[in-house]
């Protein structure tokens, strides 16, 4: 009975992959960019290794004002006319992009939501004034988020926004875009501000993505269509669709999310000890063309020998993650971003999320009465928690830990994310296992690393100068762990939880208080654990402002818990 079972299972698994795969023509392989002056050439390699900006994601976000023929044409002639041994110098070539090239971030315009409100409902259930007045400038902030792309007047092939037709909340500052996995939070918090048209074309916007890519890229640029981010437009299809009941979301959307899972499962998988998991990996030979300086100077820095191939691949895949850069990705024990090595990590927490959204793609094909692909999902869900608790769990750290292919073994080191089956209730799957007494016992185990900093729970405890290491906290992690916390009914992690959310929201509103006159009260990309409202550092670029996800899900927490937190000292 059971080996029958199993077959009509791979028949169904190979039938759907196959219908899937071809879905109304969908792509599914990520593709480098392959532009001209954008992506690949010698103008982009001339400017970024030149650094005639400070940042290499100023020059690839550049319209062009004529065609890349044209501008191509003429950059070969200023390379013939020029005597410089070493090519044009810095102020040549910032004529010449004066010239042919509109600043970063032209076609992309401020809007008007159509939908913000100036008072939703959450804001009656906060008492504390001064929270109640913090969350009325976060609600306010989307209004300074809002954006469109605008390409009137733009020859063809002369920018690298991606078109869509729905306007989008940036994550600010040098994010002049939407980004995949930022959406997430965006959307949790654009719900609580009752921004339910803002939400459903966002979600659009991305389905459109899928069917020209056959993924969500990691944000809206062609320079990204190498990539994707963590795969939760399945879950901000579920939030949307719980806040708003709008089932067309499914009629229309449910072909395109299954046809991203099949991306997700074809050509990001792996088998480890029998069991088919996930991991990033993103097949980039070269730079990343909005880091390409960083990306190129570190790469020849590299050993003599070493597989530059490699590094590269390593890199974007680090991005496609979301982290870039962490310890995580690197060979156990480095802190050397040399020794990247994200290609060879399964990570629990992918695996995580994509047990969720098979769960949650099962509830939406029994809603529209598929019990075929139903039974599938459930099958998924069922293999793949099996596989997490196999794989990544270790009884006697009582965490799961990333797999690492090239040793086969545990990476044991504390990270956040090592929590995110918590988040994903995997254990769920086998009660005798993770029985509430060894629910507690993980708890307990990890409450010094969750409750002895001021300003929230860090990335990691390593001090590497990476931003997603320590002392940094972001937003999306917090959340994570938070939903994880509650998710296990316990006392204890309601109460550890209860205090997150309230070193969170003080960290929030003192970093806001702290930024009124010099900037208007702002909310950061990440935040210092290690002292209250202090923005967090490390990484490629200076810290960011805005902030898409800190919004959402500051947002988040006060429409759960404004009633009842208790704002500390700043």
């Amino acid at each position: 009975m059971h080996s029958c079972n199993n077959i009509i299972t791979i028949v169904l698994f190979s039938l759907v992959s196959l219908l899937l795969y071809h879905h109304h023509g969908v792509l599914v392989n990520a593709i480098p960019c392959t532009h001209p002056v954008y992506c690949t050439g010698q103008l982009l390699e001339t400017v970024q290794l030149a650094q005639v900006f400070n940042d290499s994601k100023t020059f690839v976000d550049m319209p062009l004002r004529q065609s890349p023929e044209l501008v191509l044409s003429s950059f070969q002639q200023l390379l013939a006319n020029t005597s410089n041994e070493g090519g044009p110098n810095k102020q040549q070539l910032t004529d010449f992009i004066n010239t042919y090239f509109y600043p970063a971030g032209y076609e992309v315009q401020a809007a008007t939501p159509v939908d913000w409100i100036p008072h939703p409902r959450f804001l009656s259930h906060i008492k504390d004034p001064q929270l109640k007045m913090f969350g009325e400038a976060v609600h306010k902030m989307w209004n300074d988020l809002y954006r469109v792309f605008n390409h009137t007047g733009l020859c063809q092939d002369c920018y690298t926004s991606v078109q869509v037709e729905n306007p989008f909340i940036i994550a600010g500052s040098r994010f002049r875009e939407f980004y995949y996995w930022d959406s997430y939070w965006m959307v949790i918090g654009l719900l609580v501000s009752e921004m339910t048209a803002t939400v459903r074309g966002m979600i659009a916007n991305d389905l459109a993505l899928i069917q020209l890519y056959g993924f969500v890229p990691n944000g809206g640029r062609i320079y990204y269509s190498d990539r994707s981010q963590p795969p939760l437009l399945t879950q901000m299809v579920e939030r949307y669709f719980d806040a708003t009941n709008d089932v067309s979301i499914l009629e229309q959307g449910l072909p395109t999310l299954d046809a991203e899972y099949q991306f997700w499962m074809t050509q990001r998988s792996v088998n480890v000890k029998g069991f088919k998991l996930n991991l990033y990996n993103a097949t980039t030979p070269s730079p990343r063309p909005e880091s390409f300086y960083e990306d190129y100077t570190m790469a020849q820095s590299l050993p003599v020998g070493a597989d530059q191939t490699f590094f590269y691949s390593s890199i974007a895949s680090a991005a496609e993650s979301g982290m870039d850069f962490s310890t995580r990705w690197m060979k156990p024990g480095s802190m050397d971003l040399e020794t990247i090595e994200t290609i060879e990590i399964v990570p629990v927490d992918l695996n995580s999320i994509l047990y969720r959204n098979e769960l949650t793609l099962a509830r939406f094909h029994l809603a529209l009465g598929n019990s075929p692909m139903h039974a599938y999902y459930k099958n998924q869900a069922s293999q793949r928690a099996k596989a997490i608790n196999s794989v990544f769990w270790d009884p006697v750290n009582l965490q799961w830990f990333d797999y690492h292919l090239d040793t086969n073994q545990l990476q044991t080191e504390y990270y956040i994310t090592n929590f995110h089956p918590l988040w994903a209730k995997v254990y769920q799957e086998d009660p005798i296992t993770f029985n509430s007494t060894v629910l507690s016992n993980i708890l307990n185990k990890a409450r010094p690393i969750f409750m002895n900093f001021v300003g929230g729970v860090p990335t990691s405890l390593i001090n590497s100068g990476q931003q997603w290491d320590f002392p940094n906290a972001w937003a999306p992690l917090e959340y994570f762990l938070v939903e994880g916390l509650l998710a296990t009914e316990l006392v204890d992690g309601k109460m550890m939880a209860f205090d997150m959310v309230e070193r969170w929201i003080t960290t929030n509103y003192c970093g806001w208080q702290e930024t009124l006159q010099s900037n208007g009260g702002v909310l950061f990309e990440k935040y210092n654990v290690t002292d209250i409202g202090l923005p967090g550092g490390g990484g490629e670029y200076a810290v960011q402002t805005g902030f898409g996800w800190s919004n959402g899900f500051a947002l988040n927490l006060l429409s759960k818990y404004g009633n009842t937190i208790t704002l500390r000292s700043c």
